[in-house]
């Protein structure tokens, strides 16, 4: 009703859900769509499963601080 169409309340929906679980994960939803918006377009599709917000947050803790 509020998103135009019913494809553009299955993409809010989806979304939500990525919000959801950066919550549910203690993970800053803005930091990480940051993140992976930088990473999408080079990473390989086979390990796309990786940018999901749990995974996401594992990757970050292995990886080295500056």
């Amino acid at each position: 009703m509020f998103s135009g169409s019913h494809d553009g309340a299955q993409r809010s929906a989806m979304l939500y859900s990525f919000m959801g679980t950066c919550k549910l994960h203690g993970i800053n939803p803005m930091i990480w769509m940051v993140d992976i918006l930088k990473k999408i377009n080079h990473h390989p599709a086979a390990e796309i499963q990786d940018l999901l917000p749990h995974r996401w947050k594992e990757m970050q803790q292995m990886e080295p601080v500056l």
